[in-house]
């Protein structure tokens, strides 16, 4: 994903390649509206005007426009005289290649701006200008390490503006400096919060895909947040979601904690379709909790998201029952925990009731887990962060989540952290 586009990159030259306006007030007829400016000859002044006045011809008169710059170059004698051929041929180039394709045009703009920019002519203020157009040549001709040296010149001459900022991420980014275009891209999107606006969703896209490919999955999940927090529609937590646990190589390290990345399917109401009912129902009960899947499954049937005769769904349904039916009831469960001297009994006992949607009871239990001692305290505080967020406890909910420590569980926590913090919004 590009956040700029080669033609944005080089929007800015198009718009600059005007040699008429570049040169008209050194040359202006009437001489109290020229401004000061180093003399020029009258030769040069005169093949000036007419490769301008060619150039500014409807339709454009090319062919005499290169001849009056060619005399202008024969005839040129200083920096600033060469200076306003320069800009002028720019012009004429530009306008001559527009048919051309991209690589084959910048091929024979660049030699032109790289003598603008070594001419000690060149005013300081275009040199900001130039530079930046040169680096969006180098970046649509993918010489990244180019382009970078060229944004950076011309953020030091003064250029700002967001496309610039963004072409400086982007740059860094593909020289293989992930980590400082992506804090270039936090810098962006804080400069747009400051300015009351809101930094559009690609850009965290962006960042959380490339920090992603690097390997840097931490920055990633942080990323993930961000965005959901932005554009946390319910679309968007479902892909994030699967994004985080269920694809490549996270499907692996994810494998033992699939439950708790469906509960925040769930909870987030992002969940699409009958497949994530019949997933979740069968990742409950892999893992058993046959009251959890008996739950999930019975409210996809109800909603009408798992058609009555699905044999899937109806075969999850009855495993669920029988694991029911030979284990302990609930208030047995709560009964041994009561009784029991560690802590493992209270946080199963915690998780058959998370997967009742009995939240309250869910809590006490992870709460007794606590004073006996977890055998799991990681995990025992992601769950008790989970159930206190759906109990409507969100600063509680917060604060056991904080207390994860350790991977895998800490990255879910981060997430249903954003969930807490930022619920999904309406799409």
């Amino acid at each position: 994903m590009k956040m700029v586009s080669k033609l944005a990159l080089s929007a800015a030259l198009v718009v600059a390649l005007n040699g008429a306006a570049l040169v008209a007030p050194a040359i202006a007829k009437k001489k109290e509206e020229a401004p000061a400016a180093p003399s020029i000859s009258k030769e040069a002044r005169a093949a000036a005007i007419e490769a301008q006045t060619a150039l500014a011809a409807t339709p454009k008169d090319l062919v005499k426009a290169e001849a009056a710059l060619n005399t202008m170059d024969s005839v040129a004698k200083t920096d600033y005289e060469r200076y306003l051929a320069q800009g002028i041929r720019l012009a004429l180039v530009n306008a001559q290649t527009k048919s051309q394709p991209e690589a084959q045009r910048i091929t024979a703009l660049i030699p032109i701006l790289d003598a603008l920019l070594a001419n000690p002519a060149t005013p300081a203020a275009e040199l900001a200008i130039r530079n930046n157009e040169r680096g969006g040549l180098a970046y649509a001709l993918k010489k990244y390490p180019d382009a970078l040296r060229y944004f950076m010149r011309a953020r030091e001459l003064g250029v700002n503006n967001p496309d610039l900022l963004l072409q400086i991420v982007q740059s860094k980014v593909e020289t293989g400096d992930v980590k400082g275009g992506i804090a270039e891209l936090g810098t962006a999107i804080a400069a747009e919060k400051a300015a009351g606006r809101k930094a559009p969703e690609a850009w965290y896209k962006y960042a959380f895909s490339r920090l992603g490919k690097a390997g840097d999955q931490e920055g990633a999940d942080q990323w993930t947040a961000a965005w959901l927090t932005e554009y946390g529609t319910a679309p968007n937590w479902r892909g994030a979601i699967y994004t985080f646990g269920f694809q490549g190589p996270a499907a692996i390290k994810y494998s033992k904690n699939k439950i708790d990345l469906y509960r925040l399917l769930w909870a987030s109401k992002s969940m699409a379709g009958q497949k994530e009912y019949i997933d979740y129902g069968d990742a409950a009960l892999t893992v058993g909790l046959p009251n959890e899947t008996k739950t999930v499954i019975e409210e996809g049937f109800s909603a009408g998201v798992i058609p009555t005769g699905n044999i899937t769904g109806n075969e999850l349904l009855a495993r669920a029952k029988t694991g029911i039916a030979g284990s302990a009831p609930l208030a047995v469960k709560e009964k041994n925990a009561l009784a029991g001297a560690k802590g493992d009994l209270a946080q199963q006992a915690g998780d058959a009731y998370f997967g009742t949607r009995n939240f309250a009871k869910a809590i006490e239990m992870y709460r007794l887990c606590e004073t006996k001692g977890a055998p799991d305290a990681d995990r025992n505080n992601l769950h008790l962060g989970m159930a206190l967020a759906l109990s409507g406890d969100r600063e509680g909910a917060k604060a056991a989540l904080a207390r994860v420590n350790a991977e895998p569980n800490k990255a879910i926590a981060r997430l249903w952290t954003v969930f807490v913090t930022t619920p999904p919004i309406a799409a």
